[in-house]
């Protein structure tokens, strides 16, 4: 597995599945949704609540305030009806008695004409002159003639008025018997009698009076005094919040509604304004809603418990949100399924074909065409993957015509004419390179330094291919111009690795083993740069040649070589190599090995022949060929395969 490879999974493991990342944003998109129209149906609810609250407690407040005017008409009948009873009876005793002292209390005939009256100067006057008075009349009379009825009709003027000398405001109580309905009984009230009416008939009122289920109403005289509640219990004890009733009278601190209610007053159109202050406040400990209305020179005040009123704004929540809940859990369900089938599988088939494009599949084709989007992707994808087949072909093209070139400027730099000294008698030479790829890290050479002196040299550069051949070219000619010099092996490598060290940011090396044969004597001169031993052939034995190797070429500045010696006799030959000999595996990844390359070269008397009958060191290199090659057969070749094959014969 390649760096890169190992990068890519390394930054795959850190990023998210974008599955996972819409998952996540939808659900934080969908809760958010979910949260914000909770919150704002929570406060809609609330104002709503506020507002139904305000509603029912102005209902509530206007018609306490009609049936307490009711109830007091009611109330001042039950007081008054003696004067009609008197003149039901016949008894004028009891007539002359009830009319005495007042001059405001009259008997009239049905057109209004006075014809009893405590003070003479009113009779004959009108009662229709009085205000409020002529309406009344007009309803009854309208409504029954002179028919006789069992109904008795009973009402009160709605305010006071003038009386018919125009000295006093009073309260008028006009009753007819429909059994007498030619005489008209009119009974007038102080506003004094007026209030104490008015208490009576508050406890009427407000007796069992509910606002909702649990509210209730209370009434508050001028005092501050509690006159009726429905639960009784506080009665004739001070209201506990005095400065509510402070509040309203100087019209701050809560929310005033004034506005004119019409009453109909017997087919008469009657203008009441209401004075109403809603708010909320604390009341016996509990939080209510309250409306505050004055009415008949009372305070009415109606209660609504936030809590009661709360209560079906929570339920109204609770089942908005198990609503809510369902809803967006399915609309979460549904958009994810959704996205996941049209989006996120289609990019996972768009992803697979890619993953096969990039580990080399060129052939693979994206067909994810369901949707215009997909449909111009993969497109695209295809005619990029075509686009750059045909640059891969046109790049492979010119690199294979590159590679030719550098493996035909290879081959000229390698000598390759063999024998390389037809004129010599002295030795026989044969060398070879078989590179891994189209050019090759690994070189051989050899030159005669003088008329007595063979100089070879057999190296393998760390680097394969490009890279490694031009390293190769670098390092061949350095040394061979220093041994061309006349400078002994151990200096040439001395002064080589100081060259090759420069510049070398590609951190390359050369492993090298150069010797200098002495045609006369067959002593070797022999420097080593962390090569591989050469093997020695004496009377058809091979032994390795041990020798101290020095440090590798351009591997450290300032090393020094040391120089030694190796002696040859007639016959012996030297067989030089790169690893790639020894190193070469087999299918089973099963290398050739030092020891398979000794037995194959000791061949005792059998010396090998070359097809060709150019010598004996180009059989016994073509011998080492074929030998790994039928080892490796099925196997790719992964090194350079270069050997050099020497053989003294001496003059």
């Amino acid at each position: 597995m390649g760096p890169l490879m190992k990068q890519k999974m390394k930054m795959d493991t850190k990023k998210k599945k974008i599955s996972s990342v819409i998952a996540v944003r939808l659900f934080i998109a969908v809760f958010t949704t979910f949260a914000v129209s909770s919150v704002v149906i929570y406060v809609l609810l609330n104002r709503q609540c506020d507002n139904q609250a305000k509603s029912l407690l102005k209902y509530n407040s206007v018609c306490t305030a009609l049936d307490l005017r009711k109830s007091t008409v009611t109330t001042a009948y039950e007081w008054t009806k003696y004067q009609l009873e008197a003149y039901e009876s016949g008894d004028e005793e009891a007539i002359s008695e009830y009319v005495a002292g007042t001059s405001y209390t009259y008997y009239a005939e049905k057109d209004g004409t006075i014809f009893i009256s405590g003070n003479e100067n009113f009779i004959g006057k009108n009662i229709r002159d009085i205000e409020y008075v002529s309406t009344l009349l007009d309803f009854y009379y309208g409504k029954y003639g002179d028919s006789n009825t069992e109904e008795v009709f009973s009402e009160m003027t709605p305010k006071p008025v003038k009386t018919l000398d125009g000295k006093m405001d009073l309260y008028y109580i006009v009753m007819i018997d429909g059994m007498y309905p030619d005489v008209v009984a009119l009974s007038a009230y102080s506003t004094d009698y007026y209030e104490k009416w008015v208490e009576l008939a508050s406890e009427n009122v407000m007796t069992n009076r509910n606002v909702g289920e649990t509210g209730i109403c209370v009434a508050i005289d001028q005092d501050n005094t509690i006159i009726a509640i429905n639960n009784f219990s506080d009665v004739d004890t001070k209201f506990p919040n005095s400065d509510l009733i402070e509040k309203y009278e100087l019209g701050t601190g809560g929310d005033f509604d004034s506005e004119p209610s019409e009453v109909d007053f017997y087919g008469e159109k009657i203008e009441f304004e209401y004075k109403l202050m809603f708010g909320k406040d604390s009341f016996w400990e509990e939080d209510c809603y309250y409306c505050l209305n004055k009415a008949n020179g009372i305070y009415i005040l109606s209660l609504y418990p936030v809590s009661e009123a709360m209560s079906q704004v929570y339920t109204t929540i609770i089942y908005i949100l198990i609503i809510e809940v369902m809803v967006f859990a399915v609309l979460f369900i549904v958009l994810h399924l959704l996205i996941k089938g049209k989006v996120i599988r289609k990019l996972d088939s768009v992803n697979a074909s890619l993953a096969k494009i990039t580990g080399g599949n060129l052939e693979e084709k994206v067909d994810v065409r369901d949707t215009t989007e997909f449909d111009s992707l993969s497109t695209d994808i295809n005619l990029t993957v075509d686009r750059l087949k045909e640059y891969i072909a046109e790049a492979a093209a010119r690199i294979d015509a590159d590679l030719a070139v550098a493996k035909s400027i290879q081959g000229s730099a390698l000598p390759s004419v063999f024998p390389p000294f037809p004129e010599r008698r002295e030795f026989e030479l044969y060398a070879s390179m078989n590179a891994a790829k189209e050019v090759g890290g690994d070189f051989y050479d050899f030159y005669m330094l003088n008329d007595c002196t063979l100089g070879f040299l057999i190296a393998d550069v760390s680097g394969k291919s490009i890279p490694g051949a031009m390293f190769m070219m670098t390092s061949k000619t350095v040394i061979k111009s220093l041994a061309e010099s006349g400078l002994p092996p151990a200096e040439v490598f001395t002064l080589a690795n100081e060259k090759l060290c420069e510049g070398n940011e590609a951190e390359m090396f050369v492993t090298a083993w150069l010797g200098y044969l002495d045609l006369a004597t067959g002593i070797v001169h022999v420097a080593n740069a962390g090569h591989n031993p050469p093997v020695l052939i004496h009377e058809g034995k091979a032994e390795y040649v041990i020798l101290k190797p020095g440090l590798m070429l351009a591997g450290m500045d300032c090393v020094r070589y040391k120089e030694q010696t190796l002696q040859l006799y007639k016959g012996d030959m030297l067989y030089l190599y790169t690893d790639g000999v020894t190193e070469a595996m087999d299918v089973n990844e099963e290398q050739y090995g030092e020891d398979r390359l000794l037995k194959l070269l000791s061949f005792g008397e059998n010396y090998p022949e070359s097809s060709d009958k150019k010598g004996i060191t180009e059989a016994v290199c073509e011998m080492v060929i074929r030998d790994v090659k039928q080892f490796t057969e099925g196997a790719e070749q992964s090194d350079d395969i270069t050997m050099l094959c020497l053989r003294y014969i001496g003059r």
